[in-house]
């Protein structure tokens, strides 16, 4: 009967008027929370309209609260894909990754949004709950001297969104027709913009390095020695006398016979300074011949615009 009725509005309706009812209906079932009827609506429209911008992010949304992420995470990657310039879909992603205790993605993700719209108050204000909370559960670990995986999502509740803005966005779809009111976003007040700022720009390098990291990690499982060498500094040598030396001994260990595993997770990003940093991890590496889980640490030097690595040490074996 639904399907039924469906098709009969086609025949009476002009498709975008039809889209723009759709939608709003598919809107207001957001709004009163009936997520389940949200889901079929979202994806009949879908069929319609596969690119109909806010039934898929409205779709998603409602897929992530009735627990079916990965339905959820895909949609939400196709719109930021399609949509790079909305902040939207990148602020309910990081909840779906903080919810899984992927603080790194969830963390990024909303500095993301941000770099999307500088005055979009809903992600300043999750990631300040996110940094929040990871700095409690250090304080806690540090006071227990716990073992236990750091759990960051404990008592951490970010705010999703439900409507789409398209104020400011280059790839805004053009509905005609559309009646739905858009939310009118605070403006953050200038000392709070200034201050939310320097912790955006902390997280971005944190984010680069850890990019830095995983590039490394890479490049050595790939046996690709060339961009392996050009994570280091110039003059690195570790033990050696010469940087030629070091050069010469990991080329002829990382090209050898055999494939190569190694994965890196857990991050730490410890500033100190403008331009030397500390990224602590757990490695697990593979081979052949040997295997190992560590935590090490790298510390990188800014050269120019570029972090490279100046030393490199295992903390510890677990």
């Amino acid at each position: 009967m639904r399907r039924y009725l469906l098709v009969l509005l086609c025949l009476l309706l002009p498709g975008t008027a039809l889209a723009a009812a759709s939608t709003q209906q598919l809107q207001l079932l957001v709004e009163q929370k009936k997520f389940v009827k949200a889901v079929l609506e979202g994806n009949d429209i879908l069929q319609q309209d596969p690119t109909n911008t806010r039934a898929r992010f409205l779709t998603a949304y409602s897929y992530q609260m009735i627990a079916k992420t990965d339905k959820a995470i895909s949609l939400y990657q196709d719109l930021i894909r399609d949509h790079p310039t909305l902040p939207e879909p990148r602020n309910n992603l990081a909840m779906i990754y903080l919810e899984q205790g992927d603080y790194d993605r969830a963390s990024q993700m909303l500095v993301s949004a941000i770099n999307t719209r500088i005055s979009y108050a809903i992600a300043y204000a999750n990631l300040s709950q996110v940094y929040k909370g990871i700095a409690s559960e250090a304080y806690r670990r540090a006071i227990s001297q716990s073992t236990e995986p750091a759990k960051y999502t404990h008592d951490i509740e970010l705010t999703a969104i439900t409507r789409l803005d398209f104020q400011g966005s280059e790839t805004a779809p053009k509905i005609a027709n559309l009646s739905v009111s858009q939310p009118v976003l605070k403006e953050p007040l200038a000392e709070d913009i200034a201050t939310t700022q320097t912790v955006v720009n902390a997280a971005n390098e944190g984010t680069r390095l850890i990019e830095k990291v995983r590039i490394w990690a890479r490049a050595w499982s790939s046996k690709d020695f060339d961009n392996y060498r050009e994570s280091y500094a110039a003059d690195y040598r570790d033990r050696f006398n010469t940087h030629e030396q070091w050069v010469k001994y990991r080329q002829k260990r990382i090209l050898r016979p055999g494939d190569i595993r190694v994965e890196v997770s857990d991050f730490t990003v410890r500033q100190r300074g403008a331009n030397r940093a500390s990224v602590n991890f757990t490695q697990a590496f593979s081979s052949p011949r040997y295997s190992d889980l560590v935590i090490k640490r790298l510390d990188f030097e800014r050269v120019g615009s570029q972090w490279k690595i100046a030393a490199e040490r295992v903390i510890s074996v677990l």
